[in-house]
């Protein structure tokens, strides 16, 4: 059996300035360093094995914060990065909403219509996850693996393991900075145990 732990970068400055990170980055402020510390103090008893964290840098560092003095190896892989905004990142979301109604709309309301020219679209984000995802499964037939990633790719890859379509992305609860979900699985099979937990970070 394997069991497999994603949480979500902890809060950027760029998360409380209301910006599109993608694959720009903003800084962890002192709240997400200090909830990527909690979480890790959460997870000082489980024996986690290997961490697979995407290759931004606010990923990274909260998978180091995470880690501690543990001697545990992080892989970085570009496909547990967020989805490429384009011409958006690093805008003010809504300064996007003003400027790209229309699209900017069909992002959040209906992503599987969505279509740009600048950036990813969701099915070449789709792709990249469920990939990364298969590929832990199979490196890992038992054991504990913790990822640290992003917030839409998260909630990518959690739609895929429900077998949700891409119009019901964003009827998932959104995923807090720090958040952590649980997945078993066997046989290859995975099963969500519990889903955007916040307990470490309550104050």
């Amino acid at each position: 059996m394997l069991t497999i732990y994603l949480t979500r970068h902890g809060q950027t400055e760029w998360n409380l300035e209301g910006r599109l990170q993608g694959w720009g980055n903003g800084e962890l402020t002192e709240e997400g360093i200090n909830d990527a510390l909690a979480l890790g103090r959460r997870l000082k008893d489980v024996p986690i094995d290997t961490i697979y964290s995407s290759t931004s840098k606010r990923a990274y560092h909260t998978a180091e914060l995470i880690i501690g003095s543990r001697d545990i190896p992080i892989f970085q892989d570009e496909s547990l990065r967020e989805m490429g905004f384009g011409d958006w990142e690093g805008k003010i979301r809504t300064e996007i909403g003003k400027e790209y109604e229309q699209e900017y709309k069909a992002f959040w309301e209906t992503p599987h219509l969505y279509n740009r020219n600048s950036g990813e679209l969701f099915a070449h984000v789709i792709e990249r996850v469920v990939t990364a995802f298969n590929h832990i499964v199979e490196k890992h037939p038992s054991g504990t693996v913790l990822v640290v990633s992003h917030s839409i790719t998260l909630r990518i890859l959690i739609a895929y393991i429900k077998n949700l379509p891409l119009e019901k992305l964003f009827t998932q609860h959104s995923l807090g900075n720090t958040s952590l979900t649980k997945i078993v699985v066997t046989e290859k099979h995975p099963e969500i145990i519990f889903e955007g937990n916040m307990s470490h970070t309550i104050k």
